[in-house]
């Protein structure tokens, strides 16, 4: 008995010693087989991911229009929402969000998921001169959008009700000296195409108007043409629909040139305003991040659309005109725009405030 203590005793710490040695091992190799099943799981995630673009599109996309539903921007995501149907074979529908000059509607395309189910028919108010005029947008047009190309150049007018006793530029600029302050225009926000043209004819006519502030031109067309509102500008198909009516009438075609749907209507410059040419494009985007095959995709649809003899032909019912951007081209142009603007827009409508 003597001899086999000392065996035991001799063995216990033998045996103490021997687990922690044994277990260290396997933490290492827990360690190590965690590690390697993320490393794993990353990668058929991203596998995953790339078969997901490979085959998009597999369900319905939704376009955002920043504006009410028969805006400018509306009338476009529409046709690009159709266009885009027929050469991805999946439905396509659009949101409006409006407010805050198209803004709402790019910030929630700006944080939507980058997987090509979310895009924003955009325009040069949320796009080009929000990012230049204000400091607190909370979007980047360069850094959270991946542009695809501009559909549809718009010309925009100056109208009055028919209560307005003017039939030029001139005489609503006479009209607005002799009585500062009481004629109103329709207002969708400094930072707007309606806005910016209001605020270049107040500047060179040395008028002063009083704006009345709208969510969006659907809303403000009923109080145009019952008189509560004196003038409005806006793009063309608008303000060509309710003139026929009566109860607008059309002074000047804020372009460098007539139009073939109002040939009697003179342009800015042939009235005495040649800086007053103003006109809105309205563009495709995706969020940043969007996988490189399906940006192919889109710009592969979007060319195919725009050329398309269809498309040409409901741009024109509507008073638009086609543009056709190669890739990469659209992204160029928003940079050089938002500089522009910045330069020279900017301070004369700080000047207005």
């Amino acid at each position: 008995m003597h001899s086999t203590q000392p065996h035991h005793h001799a063995g216990t710490p033998a045996i103490a010693c021997a687990r922690p040695h044994g277990q260290a091992p396997r933490r290492a190799g827990g360690r190590v087989a965690g590690a390697a099943l993320a490393v794993g799981l990353v990668m058929l995630a991203a596998v995953a991911e790339a078969n997901d673009a490979a085959r998009w599109p597999q369900r319905p996309i939704t376009i955002v229009a920043g504006n009410q539903a028969g805006s400018a921007t509306d009338n476009v995501a529409r046709l690009v929402a159709e266009t885009l149907e027929q050469q991805l074979g999946v439905s396509v529908v659009v949101e409006n969000r409006a407010g805050a000059g198209g803004k709402i509607g790019a910030e929630a395309v700006a944080r939507a998921t980058p997987n090509g189910y979310t895009l924003l028919v955009g325009g040069g108010s949320n796009l080009v001169m929000a990012p230049a005029m204000e400091s607190d947008l909370r979007y980047d047009v360069v850094k959270d959008f991946v542009p695809i190309g501009r559909y549809a150049q718009v010309p925009y007018a100056f109208a009055v009700n028919a209560g307005v006793p003017a039939r030029t530029l001139g005489e609503l600029a006479a009209l607005a000296r002799k009585e500062p302050g009481k004629l109103t225009y329709v207002s969708l926000g400094a930072a707007t195409t309606t806005g910016y043209g209001m605020a270049k004819f107040l500047k060179e006519s040395g008028t002063d108007l009083l704006g009345v502030e709208y969510k969006g031109i659907a809303s403000a067309i009923p109080d145009v043409l019952a008189g509560r509102v004196d003038v409005l500008f806006n793009e063309i198909a608008v303000v060509s629909q309710h003139a026929q009516g009566g109860n607008l009438r059309v002074l000047a075609v804020a372009g460098p040139n007539r139009l073939a749907r109002l040939p009697q209507v003179p342009t800015t410059a042939e009235q005495g305003f040649p800086r007053v040419i103003v006109a809105a494009w309205f563009g495709l985007l995706a969020p940043a991040g969007t996988p490189p095959d399906v940006i192919k995709r889109l710009n592969e649809a979007y060319a195919a659309a725009v050329r398309s003899p269809a498309t040409k032909k409901r741009l024109d019912a509507l008073g638009y005109e086609p543009v056709e951007d190669a890739p990469g081209h659209f992204a160029v142009a928003l940079r050089e725009e938002i500089v522009a603007v910045r330069e020279t827009l900017a301070p004369a409508t700080t000047q207005r405030r």
